[in-house]
């Protein structure tokens, strides 16, 4: 029986990629990718197949990260690259991250229901350097074998929210929403390189107004886990990284990995109503993927180019340049009133 449970789960692994596909401010959708790095694919698009099919063997999917090490721990792959845009909040407003497999359609399977797991949420002043990111929300199993990944992400059609803390200073900000899923974390990914829990990822950028007055404290750093001066956000050792999903009976009490949430963050929110949806529901199709040899294969009308991935993340933000505030100005999407508090 044991070995049967784990071929079903090696076999839903192949089909179980998610990234963000949009965020809300106060319920109103900003836009297909509006103000999200988004990472590239690890492979090319199959021929003949629609465009984004993530996940499949040939090397077509979007990345969980299980390498505490790897750079890809703070964006994603690519996240040292900026949007060209910026999503404008004040505090105290609800942003709310969809996440999906495929698309935004209606049919998007969001992610595999394999994939029990929790959900974090950080926030760091641009550019997100070592010892700034801070913990402002967390969720995981909220009832015995019910979890914040599955089956509330997936019955929330891949929407999970947060509030921009209460009196927060103005400035340039990264959130960074985070889904930790459980069922290859038995082992740590430092053991054993073909298992180990994984971690999706992403960026969004965010500019916040107001007159608030309130700064970040200390945060801790991504990836840092094999860095000395960086407070490392999670270790190989760390509780919550290492778990067997399928012996620990439910409400066996999983410890979120990384820090606690501060304590200057807004209590917890439930989803807004959500409006129209913006921008295309569907991808076209990719020209640029980073395979798993940590190679950029672009192809043009040249041919194929390749040549390593070796991300260097920005010391200062774009943003913050007399040219770059303009241009992030000019593709900011106005949000709708903020709620009163909760």
């Amino acid at each position: 029986m044991r070995a049967l449970l784990q071929v079903l789960i090696t076999a839903a692994v192949a089909s179980a990629h998610t990234l963000v596909r949009s965020v809300y401010v106060n319920g109103v959708d900003q836009g297909t990718n509006f103000g999200i790095r988004p990472p590239a694919m690890n492979g090319p698009p199959r021929a003949g197949e629609p465009p984004f099919i993530d996940g499949s063997d040939s090397g077509t999917g979007s990345w969980p990260i299980r390498d505490l090490d790897l750079p890809d721990m703070r964006c994603n792959i690519f996240g040292e690259k900026e949007a060209p845009d910026v999503i404008r909040v004040v505090p105290g407003d609800i942003v709310s991250f969809e996440w999906g497999h495929r698309n935004r359609g209606p049919s998007d399977g969001i992610i595999d229901p394999s994939h029990k797991g929790a959900i974090a949420v950080y926030i760091a002043p641009a550019p997100g350097g070592d010892n700034s990111w801070v913990k402002i929300f967390e969720e995981a199993e909220y009832a015995k074998g019910q979890w914040a990944v599955v089956p509330k992400l997936i019955n929330n059609r891949g929407v999970h929210s947060v509030r921009i803390p209460y009196n927060l200073k103005p400035g340039y900000y990264l959130l960074r929403p985070e889904l930790f899923t459980l069922h290859e974390a038995d082992v740590a990914h430092n053991v054993n390189r073909n298992r180990g829990i994984q971690l999706y990822t992403e960026c969004v950028q965010i500019l916040v107004g107001g007159n608030g007055t309130v700064s970040l404290p200390p945060g801790v750093s991504f990836p840092g886990a094999g860095r000395l001066t960086p407070i490392a956000a999670y270790k190989y050792s760390d509780p919550g990284i290492v778990y067997n999903l399928y012996y620990t009976p439910p409400g066996g009490g999983y410890k979120v990995p990384g820090p606690t949430v501060w304590s200057g963050a807004a209590p917890s929110v439930t989803n807004p109503p959500l409006g129209t949806k913006k921008g295309p529901l569907t991808y076209t199709r990719w020209y640029t993927w980073v395979g798993t040899d940590r190679t950029v294969t672009w192809t043009g009308p040249g041919g194929l180019t390749r040549t390593p991935y070796n991300p260097v993340w920005p010391t200062a933000t774009a943003w913050g340049t007399a040219a770059g505030a303009a241009a992030a100005e000019a593709g900011v999407q106005t949000p709708a009133p903020t709620p009163p508090p909760a």
